[in-house]
C-alpha cells in the first residue's frame, strides 16, 4: 500500500491533507463552541493557536528567513500559513513601509471550510490575532500584530496589520 500513495500526485495528497486538517478543525471547534459557549471556546482557542505562532521562530531560522522589517515578518508569517495550513491562501499586500505592514487574504481554507460547513459564527478572530500574536513577539518582539478584518466575521476580506512598537 506504501507504493500505491505515488500515484496520487504530491500536489494532490496536500490538498487533500490540508483540506481534511482544516475541515476537521473548523467542524471541531463548532461542536466545542457548541458545548461550551462562544466565550469558554475562545479562551480556550486563544492559548493553541499563541503557541502555535510561536513555532514560527523556529520555522524562520530553519529555512534562513529574514525578519528585520515589517514585511519580512508578513510573509514568513504568510509562508509559514501555506506551508502548514495549504495552499488555498490567496495573500495581498495593502501597504508597507518601515514601520508598518498591512496584508490581507482575500481567500481562506479556514473561511472555505466554514461556508462548506454552514458555520457563520466568527471562529476565526481571536484565534488569528493569538497566532500572530505568537509569531509577531517569536519573530521580532519589536512589533505588534492587529486583526482588523475578518471574512468569517463579515468583511470581504481577512486584514491585519504588523508595526514597529512606538
Amino acid at each position: 500500500m506504501a507504493e500505491a500513495i505515488e500515484k496520487v500526485p504530491a500536489e494532490m495528497r496536500w490538498e487533500i491533507a490540508t483540506k481534511g486538517l482544516t475541515g476537521a478543525i473548523v467542524a471541531y471547534s463548532n461542536a466545542l463552541k457548541n458545548a461550551v459557549g462562544e466565550e469558554k471556546f475562545n479562551e480556550f482557542n486563544a492559548g493553541l493557536w499563541y503557541e502555535a505562532g510561536k513555532g514560527a521562530k523556529q520555522f524562520a531560522d530553519g529555512f534562513g528567513l529574514a525578519v528585520e522589517r515589517p514585511k519580512d515578518i508578513g510573509d514568513a508569517s504568510e509562508l509559514l500559513a501555506l506551508t502548514a495550513m495549504g495552499p488555498e491562501f490567496e495573500f495581498e499586500v495593502v501597504e508597507d513601509t518601515e514601520d508598518r505592514f498591512v496584508g490581507k487574504a482575500t481567500k481562506c481554507p479556514w473561511h472555505e471550510r466554514a461556508k462548506e460547513l454552514g458555520i457563520e459564527w466568527d471562529f476565526c478572530r481571536v484565534g488569528h490575532q493569538k497566532w500572530g500574536d505568537g509569531v509577531v513577539e517569536s519573530l521580532n518582539p519589536n512589533f505588534t500584530f492587529s486583526m482588523t478584518k475578518s471574512m468569517q466575521g463579515g468583511d470581504s476580506c481577512c486584514e491585519w496589520v504588523i508595526e514597529r512598537k512606538r
